[in-house]
């Protein structure tokens, strides 16, 4: 595994998406953007995608609840990472995504960012939201519970860990993704 800004361990993996994992609030959709609009790659949400077909999350969460909203996310994910046509794209998954077994049997086989943050830094991000089912009714007690459970995790999955934490700049945080991406792939 490799830190952002410490020397990447080159791959012989093939080249293919590159996926973003990370909690709720970490900004994996923003940086994956960044991404696509100013290194090339192509740029997928797997939430918008889900939106896109299925309707919202948090209306899916309340009629059917978790399972079948997880069920539908490693469809989902699925999908993504075997479609050529996303063979050179970031994608960024949901926090709980991860947490499917099904879904970490999928991230194994590619390269996995894992973006870093903690409470501080996504505080200004979820204080007072009501648009994530999973953080109510205390979005901040919730995010700290969840990221507990699933910090692990997210660590174990991870190819890199991206620091995200305090107030970086997306665009440094791109490039050294960026740089990392092309550094394990041209090995």
């Amino acid at each position: 595994m490799s830190q952002a800004g410490q020397e990447p361990q080159p791959s012989s993996e093939p080249a293919g998406p590159v996926v973003l994992i990370g909690p709720m609030a970490a900004g994996k959709s923003f940086l994956a953007l960044h991404l696509s609009k100013f290194h090339g790659y192509g740029f997928v949400d797997t939430d918008q995608q889900i939106v896109e077909r299925h309707g919202v999350i948090a209306e899916l969460f309340t009629r059917y609840g978790e399972k079948y909203f997880r069920d539908i996310e490693a469809d989902t994910i699925e999908a993504i990472l075997r479609s050529p046509e996303h063979q050179n794209a970031v994608v960024s998954v949901g926090g709980g995504a991860p947490m499917t077994p099904r879904v970490q049997e999928l991230l194994r086989k590619h390269t996995v960012v894992y973006v870093q943050v903690d409470v501080d830094t996504v505080r200004p991000r979820i204080e007072g939201n009501t648009t994530r089912p999973m953080l109510q009714p205390d979005p901040i007690a919730r995010w700290n519970q969840i990221f507990r459970e699933r910090r692990e995790t997210y660590e174990e999955l991870a190819t890199v860990i991206l620091d995200a934490r305090g107030d970086r700049e997306i665009s440094t945080m791109a490039e050294e993704l960026h740089d990392i991406i092309r550094s394990t792939r041209s090995a």
